[in-house]
């Protein structure tokens, strides 16, 4: 992914931002929709975010597990996990969108994706056990 690309997923999605989507009303809409936009970090963690999430697969169609699990929010501990440090709901979106995931919505703003259920569930056990073992040794 390049500049071009990250601008060319954004501008599809009107109201995206670092936070996700946002309302477009809302009063800081404009300000955060520019830093997102032109902020060389949320490019960068894009990258990062597709290059994890170019190992799940797609499912068909959506499953109720997917509509509550499979968020941008949910998944964020699991991709900085994989990563190694923070990354933007926004940027996780643009990354999923740019490599054909679909995305839906609800409420407006509560986005999800068609991420391999399987796949996702593995992933997150992992992290939990992982959560669990640090919790016990104090890390």
């Amino acid at each position: 992914m390049n500049r071009m690309t990250f601008n060319e997923v954004v501008h599809r999605v009107p109201n995206l931002a670092a936070e996700g989507l946002l309302v477009v009303n809302e009063s800081k809409y404009t300000a955060k929709r520019h830093e997102f936009v032109t902020n060389a970090l949320h490019l960068q963690e894009a990258i990062d975010a597709s290059n994890f999430l170019s190992k799940i697969g797609k499912s068909s169609r959506f499953s109720q597990w997917q509509r509550n699990n499979c968020s941008p929010e949910n998944l964020k501990p699991l991709l900085e996990w994989h990563i190694g440090r923070p990354l933007s709901s926004g940027s996780i979106i643009v990354a999923a969108l740019h490599l054909g995931f679909t995305m839906g919505v609800t409420d407006g703003t509560q986005v999800y994706f068609n991420f391999f259920a399987p796949q996702i569930e593995t992933e997150l056990a992992q992290l939990r056990t992982l959560q669990q073992i640090k919790r016990v040794v104090g890390a």
